[in-house]
């Protein structure tokens, strides 16, 4: 959640305080509470995050789990495909190899892929090649609108501004 110069005071105990006055401001406000004490000259402050920033820091939270989420799999001409990043690393390592095998004038002939769901999917190379290009394009598509919802969140200047920023696919 942002900087300190985010966080508001939320209680204060003026000086001067007994040891007794302020113990219980610390139990209340820090161990309680999960407030920052700071001492001033005049004062003890408990420092909290606004409602906003906390707001904010949920957000933040719930669509980079979206993101992780979304970037698990991808649901390609009716079936699920993992495509976590080793899977990425094996889509990736077929394309070069049906690339290479290409560029030497080799055919490997089709390719079998499992879904999520262990089914195997056969592929011919201009199928796969289209599979790979997809699975890309969808990352790509999750990455760019993660970054742009994370955009709205920090720049949001309200709860309702926040609450109003949802994940539309």
């Amino acid at each position: 959640m942002g900087n300190n110069n985010s966080m508001e005071v939320k209680a204060t105990l003026k000086k001067p305080f007994s040891e007794e006055e302020m113990l219980s401001f610390i139990v209340e406000n820090n161990h309680l509470k999960g407030w920052q004490i700071n001492e001033t000259d005049s004062e003890l402050q408990a420092l909290g995050y606004s409602d906003l920033e906390i707001a904010k820091g949920n957000k933040l939270s719930e669509i980079a789990n979206l993101k992780a989420t979304k970037l698990l799999t991808l649901n390609y001409q009716g079936n699920e495909y993992q495509i976590d990043s080793d899977s990425k690393i094996n889509i990736s390592g077929k394309i070069s190899q049906i690339l290479l095998s290409s560029s030497s004038g080799q055919d490997i002939g089709a390719i079998n892929w499992i879904t999520k769901d262990n089914k195997v999917v056969s592929f011919s190379k201009e199928e796969f090649m289209a599979f790979g290009v997809a699975v890309a394009a969808h990352t790509e598509m999750i990455l760019f609108k993660h970054d742009q919802l994370r955009t709205a969140v920090n720049n949001a200047t309200s709860i309702d501004e926040i609450k109003a920023i949802v994940w539309v696919d």
